[in-house]
Order: structure tokens, then C-alpha cells, then sequence
């Protein structure tokens, strides 16, 4: 038996075609899963009943959202949350908290400048933190003099909201 050319071009475009058929959609499915965001996979977990909504007991899973968190994200007033919504809201708190920890980290990278160029100030014996604007000293130093200086300085940095000075005077 003898197949042409023809007829053997013409099956293997069929097949080609066929699989290409079968294939697309499997493709699509993995392309959009690749493409989807960080908080469209997170919705989707959250999403229990896989109404694409989220109600109000299926994001308390979700730690950025309270009480509060999901009445405000709830723009529609309905009383669930679509993914906009969702990811509107999360992003924003996270921008917010990512800010936070810049300024923090800014705050405490400016108290430790300051006590680096401090006369007679022992830097390396005392830790700075900074949580939320509020700077937390640790550590000992040698006098009550240095350990009100050491707050006071730290007070006079821009964006320091209060001092919890925990530094222990040396006996």
C-alpha cells in the first residue's frame, strides 16, 4: 500500500491541527494560571464556596483584613468583596505597612548617625529599634547623663514619635 505525498501532508496537518486544537486550551489554562497576580491566587484560596466573592467569614483567613478592613474594601456595600476590591485594599495596606518599615528603618539609621558623631558617646554599646515611629533603646551605657542624652538625641530626630529608653547605667 501506497499513500501519495499529498495524503501524507494532509494527515500530518490534520494531526498538527488536532493537537493544536486539544492543546490551546490546556495552554490557555497554564498561561492565564502564569499570569495570574499575587493576589488574584490569593482570592482564589480564600474564595471557598468559588462564588467569586468573599465574604465576610471567608477573609478573616486573610490577616490584613479585620472587621474594619473588610467594611472599608468593600466599596459596592454589599457586603462581600470582589477581587477589585480585594486587591485594592490589600495592596493599599501593604503600601502603607512597606512605608512604615522604610521610615523606620530611616529613623533608626539617623539616631545611629547622630550617636556616632556624639562626643564621648559609646554608639556600639547601645541598640536602636524603631517600631511604628517609636524608637526603643536598649543596651548599657556608663552614666545617667549619657542615658538622658542618648534619649534626648534620638527625640530630636524628624519623624521620632516617643523614646522608650530602656539603656541600663553600668554599676
Amino acid at each position: 500500500m501506497q499513500i501519495s505525498k499529498t495524503k501524507l501532508i494532509f494527515f500530518g496537518l490534520s494531526i498538527s491541527l488536532t493537537m493544536s486544537l486539544v492543546s490551546a486550551p490546556v495552554l490557555a489554562g497554564m498561561t492565564d494560571e502564569i499570569n495570574q497576580t499575587g493576589y488574584q491566587k490569593e482570592f482564589k484560596l480564600l474564595d471557598v464556596d468559588g462564588d467569586s466573592k468573599l465574604s465576610a467569614t471567608e477573609i478573616k483567613k486573610d490577616k490584613t483584613f479585620d472587621f474594619a478592613g473588610f467594611s472599608k474594601a468593600d466599596v459596592n456595600h454589599n457586603g462581600s468583596l470582589n477581587e477589585d476590591e480585594y486587591a485594592t485594599y490589600k495592596s493599599a495596606v501593604q503600601q502603607k505597612e512597606a512605608k512604615q518599615a522604610a521610615s523606620d528603618s530611616a529613623i533608626t539609621t539617623k539616631v545611629k548617625a547622630k550617636y556616632l558623631i556624639e562626643k564621648n558617646f559609646r554608639s556600639f554599646k547601645v541598640s536602636v529599634e524603631t517600631k511604628d515611629g517609636i524608637v526603643i533603646l536598649s543596651g548599657f551605657v556608663d552614666d545617667e547623663a549619657t542615658k538622658t542624652r542618648a534619649e534626648k538625641i534620638a527625640a530630636g530626630v524628624k519623624g521620632v514619635k516617643s523614646v522608650k529608653n530602656g539603656l541600663v547605667v553600668k554599676p
